[in-house]
Parts: structure tokens; sequence; C-alpha cells
């Protein structure tokens, strides 16, 4: 990666640092019980379960405490990921990007659009089906998001 490239995607790359790691953390600091960062690990499962995460109880569970969201918000994070390993990567995705960008954000809310499916038709779902769930709208929403994302046109293979 060029000196230019990090400098043009390093916000992205920080957000999507702090989206991958920060719900492994919070449970770890919990788990040291050291004041402060225990209660930061705390205040952030706190936050996110209430604002952003549809179903906090499930939850993948590290050293006894619940990750910041449940697993399917976080394989969220892992799409998002695997969409920008793609994007920067792999040349394979030039008929994805020929695709029109309206049907491109199409597909990637129609990915996300099985969440609510899945949470009203498989309550009961395991942690796994939730994550691949997850995965699959971080990654199709990502492709979608990012190859429209002017930092990351530049960068999409040719």
């Amino acid at each position: 990666m060029t000196a230019r490239a990090l400098r043009a995607e390093w916000p992205l790359l920080l957000a999507m640092s702090v989206l991958f790691l920060g719900p492994l953390i919070a449970p770890l600091f919990q788990a040291t019980g050291v004041w402060g960062l225990a209660d930061s690990g705390a205040l952030a499962r706190d936050l996110l379960s209430r604002y952003v995460c549809p179903t906090p109880a499930k939850s993948y569970v590290l050293l006894g405490y619940p990750m910041a969201v449940c697993a399917r918000c976080w394989g969220a994070t892992v799409g998002l990921w695997a969409a920008w390993l793609l994007l920067r990567f792999a040349p394979g995705l030039r008929p994805y990007l020929g695709l029109p960008v309206p049907l491109r954000v199409l597909l990637g809310v129609l990915a996300f659009l099985l969440w609510p499916a899945e949470i009203v038709g498989w309550p009961a779902a395991p942690l796994w089906a939730l994550l691949a769930n997850g995965a699959l709208a971080g990654l199709l929403g990502g492709l979608a998001l990012l190859s429209v994302w002017g930092g990351q046109r530049r960068l999409t293979p040719a």
C-alpha cells in the first residue's frame, strides 16, 4: 500500500478497526476488574446493546463477559473487512464493479433485510448462523458502500 493510498484510507481503516476490535475489547476490559477499564467495557456493552444492536443477548462470551454486540453485528464487521480486502486486492470483481451503482446499493440493502427475517423467523438461531448472516450483510453492504466511496474507487483494481 502506497503512502498516498494510506492517507486516503486511514479514516476508513481506523473506523473499521474500531468496529472489529471494540466488541472484543469490551469484555476483556470487564474481565480485568480494574477500575476504569472494567467500567468502560461495561459502558460500551450497555450503550451498544441499548442503541445499536438488535439482539444483544445473542453475543459471544469472552472470559465470562458478553461481547459488546451480538454475533450478527460483529459478523457485519467481519463482512465489511472482507469487502474491503476484496475491493482492494481482487481483480475478479470487475463484473460487480460494472453493475450500476443503484443495483449495487440495492444488493447491499437486500442483504440487511435478512436480519429482521432471521430475528422474527428463527428466534432460536445459533450464534454461528447469526455470525454468517451478519457477515453476508456486511460483505454485500460493504461492497456497495466501498465501491462508490470516492477514496476506495481510486484504489479499486482497474
